[in-house]
């Protein structure tokens, strides 16, 4: 977990003696960017097997944007990305709203390998993709069609309009830990669930990753409801609930993108929390009574940045609920090593 701010920026590293795949997911802000490139290495260092761009809002691209402006940057083999393009499912002829816009200028112009899994076509459930390592198991959870189409004609308004895509948080936040006093872990938990209205979270690239049995749910900011289709199946067949090693919370922990009803198709012992919290108060109080409440009876939670992790680190809770508190140590907020 690298140093995004109130974005995401995941480095997932696995292999063996013979070969190491890296796979980066976003990169958060553009000030992220100087944070996280030691971390990637320079040219000369082992290529990128993958950069997944899960969506256009600025917490997930602007970091992408440095990365390609950078003349020194690391090869990368592949980059999934939805474009203006792949949300009306056409070829790569035009572009779309000005953030993606840039992407898509920097891929072409750089001649970047773009959904070479998916042969140019959209990232999106259902359709047929190569992996590339047979030893790795990529299953796409998020988004569908319709969540794609959906935000055609914000894109297009952008477009025309010239200006930037924000993250879109149409759910506020009820207050922070700082200001709300006693909390109520259960009265929280019980909150009825209201969904994001996003147009541009549901579009997020998800993905269940799988490799040597070890097996993690990447969703950018996806939507709870998307989320809970793709998982219904393969729950039912799981015996009630997918197994998981470990799931990188929707949204930053926002309370309209994960419910009750996603928390019990899973059996998860990890849940990753991805934000410094300072655009949107992230994770909110719901959504964390509802992990808390709901994400089973033994659980860690990782944070990548010590205030978030503190506000959490409450020994009667901890033990009320049975779960304990991963963060950054002393000095390196933003960054956190997980292992399996």
């Amino acid at each position: 977990m690298l140093p995004a701010k109130d974005g995401d920026s995941l480095l997932l590293r696995y292999g063996d003696d013979n070969r190491t795949r890296r796979v980066l997911i976003d990169a958060g802000r553009a000030s992220s960017y100087p944070l996280v490139k030691p971390v990637l290495g320079a040219r000369d260092a082992q290529p990128l097997d993958l950069l997944v761009v899960t969506h256009v809002d600025q917490d997930h691209v602007l970091g992408v944007l440095a990365l390609f402006r950078d003349p020194d940057r690391v090869d990368i083999e592949d980059v999934w990305f939805n474009g203006y393009d792949h949300l009306v499912d056409a070829q790569l002829e035009t572009f779309g709203a000005k953030d993606g816009e840039l992407l898509t200028t920097a891929l072409l112009d750089q001649q970047v390998p773009w959904n070479k899994a998916f042969e140019g076509r959209s990232v999106e459930v259902g359709r047929p993709f190569a992996s590339f390592d047979s030893d790795t198991r990529l299953r796409i959870i998020s988004p569908d069609r319709e969540q794609l189409e959906r935000l055609v004609p914000l894109w297009e308004k952008e477009c025309a309009d010239q200006g930037l895509i924000p993250g879109r948080d149409a759910v506020v936040p009820p207050p922070g830990l700082e200001s709300f006093g006693p909390v109520d872990i259960e009265e929280l938990a019980r909150t009825p669930f209201e969904a994001d209205t996003s147009r541009t979270n549901p579009t997020s690239i998800g993905f269940l990753f799988e490799y040597d049995g070890v097996r993690i749910m990447f969703t950018g900011d996806g939507d709870d409801a998307r989320l809970v289709r793709s998982l219904a199946d393969q729950a039912q067949a799981e015996g009630g609930r997918v197994r998981l090693d470990a799931l990188k919370v929707p949204h930053h922990g926002s309370a309209a993108n994960i419910s009750k009803e996603l928390l019990d198709l899973i059996d998860c012992p990890r849940y990753l929390i991805s934000t410094n919290g300072a655009r949107h108060g992230h994770p909110d109080d719901v959504a964390m009574a509802r992990i808390l409440k709901y994400g089973g009876e033994t659980k860690e939670i990782a944070f990548n940045y010590r205030s978030r992790a503190a506000l959490w680190d409450v020994p009667q809770w901890k033990a009320d609920y049975g779960y304990t508190v991963l963060m950054p140590s002393p000095g390196t907020d933003g960054f956190l090593t997980l292992t399996w």
